[in-house]
């Protein structure tokens, strides 16, 4: 049953599927082996020789997981009998983006020789251009972590910059992943510290697929939000590393048992990748995708917190919120106005998402017919923001936008508009539609 697949061990997990989850949908998790033991680097020939039985391997890494994890896994291959091509994602010693250019050329790499397996060595960034071209090319991939950064190394999902905008596309997880906290360990502290920050979001992401949920009648199973909430850790304990891989890899596998990134994928995230699309405009770079996530789940709790605080009665006497454009054309031109270069890109989402007046007063109808009982659910997911923000503190990760090098005005751009960037609906929706996004945005924004 899904309730003790919940509570199982993470080895139990892989390659394992139901069809009796209260949620109704079966569940499969594609990735059939993980090894997160000291030590377990040492099984990557074993692990090639069971998955990719016959022929060569491609091992794609970049400038920093070379020397970290690459070098001496082509090494070991060779020395096994394995015959091992190389692919650097980052050729020009640039550092490397999961962008569809760079997803391409490892697409024409991984055509011209014909391996029997992908070997992506490396954490987010190869990831996610691993994932993608080994399912374009229905390449079996095999991934060896370089740091404990992000939740992403068993999800079906990659997040990738497509003519400027942040977009996640579904993709076939590895067939087997190797952690191995010796490897993992090599990494700056400041990896290990994004990835807490990535991890502490699913208190906000999950709240947001609870909201998605009770207003609209969206899929969420219960098993899938287990999983990402299945770990407390403590990264200054002996054993933080492998505890925190552990977490990280379980939130990723609740993405892939719900079907969507819903369950660690919310809010957050939409100011995240707006301040990944926008950093051209002040020509800084990007920040490291969980220290983005751990200060953005920030004011995603702030804003829970303060609506949490409402009964219906309270919101039915508030004013009416207005709609940010009375018609679809001034619409466009209020996205046009305000995302400039990346507006043609952002729009098909965004108009997803529009309302005029009308629309607006039976949404907001539609909240608060359900106010009490989305209250009741919402509630037990939510943590403080003020504990997060010591979370935050006592990991080692960044809880401070300035840290992140983001101005107050884009952490303001940040606030209002991150929510048109895609259909998914958030609590930055929510505070919206209440017309309590603004309002609160002096108070929310200094959290941050």
């Amino acid at each position: 049953m899904c309730p003790d697949m919940a509570q199982a061990r993470l080895g139990e997990l892989f390659g394992s599927e139901t069809d009796d989850c209260p949620c109704g949908r079966p569940h499969r998790i594609p990735t059939l082996e993980a090894d997160l033991r000291t030590g377990a680097f040492e099984q990557l020939p074993r692990m090639v020789d069971r998955f990719f039985p016959n022929g060569s391997v491609l091992c794609a890494a970049d400038g920093n997981t070379w020397p970290a994890a690459g070098e001496a896994a082509v090494t070991m291959l060779r020395e096994s009998g394995r015959p091992v091509g190389i692919h650097r994602v980052d050729p020009d010693s640039e550092p490397a983006h999961a962008d569809r250019e760079s997803v391409d050329a490892l697409v024409i790499a991984i055509k011209g020789h014909r391996p029997a397996g992908l070997l992506a060595v490396g954490s987010g960034t190869i990831n996610d251009i691993c994932k993608s071209a080994a399912t374009v090319t229905d390449c079996p991939l095999i991934t060896v972590a370089t740091a404990a950064s992000m939740n992403g190394y068993p999800s079906a999902i990659s997040a990738l910059t497509d003519q400027g905008v942040k977009i996640t596309e579904p993709c076939r997880p590895p067939v087997a992943i190797i952690a191995d906290p010796e490897i993992l360990s090599t990494a700056p502290a400041r990896m290990a510290a994004a990835g807490f920050g990535d991890l502490l979001s699913k208190n906000a992401s999950t709240a947001d697929w609870l909201v998605g949920h009770h207003l609209f009648g969206e899929y969420f199973c219960g098993f899938s939000a287990a999983v990402a909430e299945a770990a407390r850790i403590n990264t200054n304990s002996p054993e933080g590393l492998s505890v925190l891989i552990e977490a990280l890899l379980r939130s990723g596998l609740s993405m892939v048992l719900a079907g969507s990134s819903s369950p660690a994928s919310g809010g957050e995230h939409l100011i995240s990748h707006l301040w990944d699309m926008t950093a051209h405009w002040r020509g800084r770079s990007p920040a490291l995708h969980g220290e983005q996530t751990g200060v953005a789940t920030l004011i995603s709790l702030g804003l829970y917190e303060k609506l949490l605080a409402l009964d219906a009665g309270a919101l039915r006497r508030r004013k009416e919120s207005q709609p940010v454009a009375e018609t679809p054309a001034d619409f466009d031109a209020f996205i046009r106005k305000y995302f400039r270069d990346l507006a043609d890109a952002v729009l098909p989402f965004a108009r997803r998402k529009y309302l005029d007046g009308s629309a607006l007063r039976q949404r907001r109808s539609n909240i608060l017919s359900c106010w009490e009982k989305f209250r009741n659910a919402v509630g037990p997911v939510v943590i403080p923001a003020a504990d997060s923000r010591s979370h935050l503190r006592a990991a080692g990760a960044l809880w401070r936008a300035a840290d992140l090098g983001i101005s107050r005005e884009e952490l303001t751009f940040a606030y209002r508009y991150a929510r048109w960037i895609r259909d998914r609906y958030t609590v930055l929706d929510l505070a919206a539609d209440l017309g309590l996004l603004e309002e609160w945005e002096e108070e929310i924004l200094n959290l941050v």
